[in-house]
């Protein structure tokens, strides 16, 4: 939002604002560090809440609840500026709700990375419980990418996708004689993948997907992985040392892909950080409750269709081995009210959901005077273009328009950069505000120019270097391994027996944490004086 704010020429104001219950409202939280996870812990902490708040607790902070604050801010507060209103993405579903009260004033919402509004019986749904079978779709559009670059194809190309499956095909035999000895890395290191060693491999390529200033150097890594000499060892056992170290939430919306220009900008021209804002602001009750709550496919898929979500993705965030803790933990916030529920033996109290309103699976429709700019990016794995493209046609109303760019990743603005050095989507944000929301005067020709992922130059140096030990040759010296595309099997990967048991063996260690935190993106209200330009 600063970088709106330059771009803008200062002559808007910019409001970052806090969903209730995290940021630097009240925080809602239990212990964020409940490790070896205790359910007891969840339910005494969600007890005090409600004992707190009263049985109405969880409505208090849903979504309709926040929206509700918005609104109330820029009717009260805003009444005589003309506001554009931004979410990213779940921030977009607040959004999005905010459209269905329709404050007046708002002259346009801007949707970037959506999470759309409709959840269907009969085709895909945006349920955060599908979140791997979506991720799917773009790790084929990053491969296709590779297969059509003639470096990254010369290197686990021409066929990306079979050269990783037959990788992990290779990485999960049992025979000693078979066996890689990179997989065996992994297994010394993290004893509960020694089953499905390719299971980490397969999560952590999701936290490069993610960050687009690491997507490029996994075609390195699955070279590495599969050469497999005594450095390309010492490159595996830093990825699990990498995930060892790391708390973050892989269904959650981070900042760590912006440049740092964009995060802390100060100087000539930009602006200073300033935030009272103490620890890290996020509130696993509140996502917990907002998703199980709306956002969750009920009954949930069950641990072996989710585990084929997974495995099928080749990059997906749901791990398996950490799905017990996590599904234990949605059964309480259910009261026990889900199929795989019955698997524990944990005494549930009501729960801590809210009842779905008026508003759940509608599309809202572009309320009078306002207007609405939708952002989306085909290498997205957190908020598919599919969805964006659904939220787009079956909104009401004309006054839109949907923007799409075939090399950017969740998150559009401060994450589209062009060959000319201009962020795209934040010029075409500034541009949307300079027509006060006008659509068909948004200037979008930038969209061409942005840049294509490139695969020969290394984005993020610290990262590169923790991962490779250099951020030069991350290919590493030696000739290429065998082409594990020969080796994949013929209907793609496999579930070992047990691996989707929901209360089989479990990893203690818990290298990547996938509960906590609320995906609120960053929700701004950018205001000028009706009378003046913006």
């Amino acid at each position: 939002m600063a970088s709106s704010y330059v771009n803008a020429g200062k002559s808007v104001a910019v409001y970052t604002m806090d969903h209730r219950g995290t940021g630097r409202s009240a925080p809602l939280s239990c212990a964020e560090d409940n490790i070896p996870y205790s359910p007891n812990t969840t339910l005494k902490c969600l007890t005090n809440i409600k004992t707190k708040y009263g049985a109405v607790a969880p409505a208090a902070f849903s979504v309709t609840s926040a929206a509700s604050d918005l609104a109330y801010i820029i009717t009260n507060e805003q009444s005589t500026n003309d506001v554009f209103v931004y979410g990213l993405s779940y921030g977009t579903y607040l959004v999005e709700r905010l459209m269905h009260l329709a404050p007046e004033g708002v002259k346009g919402y801007i949707l970037d990375s959506v999470q759309s509004e409709q959840f269907y019986i009969t085709k895909d749904a945006p349920y955060y419980s599908n979140w791997d079978r979506d991720v799917g779709g773009t790790v084929d559009t990053f491969l296709s990418y590779c297969d059509n670059d003639k470096f990254c194809a010369s290197k686990v190309g021409p066929k990306s996708k079979t050269y990783i499956q037959g990788l992990y095909a290779r990485l999960d035999k049992k025979s000693a004689t078979a066996s890689s000895k990179c997989a065996d890395v992994i297994r010394s290191m993290l004893p509960e993948y020694a089953t499905n060693p390719s299971w980490l491999v397969n999560n952590f390529l999701y936290t490069m997907l993610r960050d687009y200033n690491k997507r490029n150097l996994i075609p390195a890594y699955l070279y590495r992985l599969n050469r497999c000499n005594s450095a390309d060892q010492a490159v595996v056992a830093n990825m699990v040392m990498i995930l060892t170290n790391s708390t973050e939430n892989l269904l959650m919306t981070t900042l760590d892909g912006f440049p740092k220009s964009l995060l802390n900008v100060s100087g000539t021209g930009n602006v200073s950080k300033v935030s009272t804002l103490t620890g890290e602001g996020r509130s696993n009750v509140v996502y917990k409750a907002i998703v199980l709550s709306e956002i969750w496919e009920l009954p949930s898929p069950s641990a072996a269709q989710m585990t084929k979500w997974f495995e099928s993705a080749m990059m997906g965030a749901m791990n398996p081995l950490e799905q017990r803790e996590n599904v234990l933990d949605n059964c309480i916030y259910l009261g026990g009210k889900d199929t795989p529920c019955k698997n524990y033996a944990v005494a549930y109290d009501s729960g801590f959901t809210y009842a779905r309103d008026a508003y759940w699976n509608k599309t809202a429709a572009i309320p009078a005077g306002s207007s609405v700019l939708m952002f989306t990016g085909y290498l997205d794995p957190a908020t598919p273009p599919k969805y964006a493209k659904d939220e787009f046609a079956t909104m009401a109303g004309t006054t839109k328009k949907l923007i799409e760019f075939p090399y950017a990743p969740h998150v559009i603005v401060g994450q589209s950069p062009t060959d000319g050095g201009v962020d795209c989507g934040g010029a075409i944000l500034a541009s949307f505000l300079a027509a006060k929301g006008d659509v068909t005067l948004v200037k979008d020709a930038c969209v061409a120019n942005v840049l294509k992922v490139n695969f020969t130059t290394v984005l993020d140096s610290k990262f590169a270097a923790a991962l490779f030990g250099t951020d030069v040759d991350v290919y590493g010296p030696g000739a290429a391994g065998p082409n594990p595309a020969l080796e994949a099997p013929a209907s793609g990967p496999t579930t070992a027996p047990g691996g989707a048991n929901p209360s089989g063996p479990q990893s203690t260690a818990s290298p990547i944490t996938t509960l906590p935190g609320l995906a609120l993106g960053l929700l701004a209200i950018a205001a000028a004086a009706a009378s003046s330009s913006v």
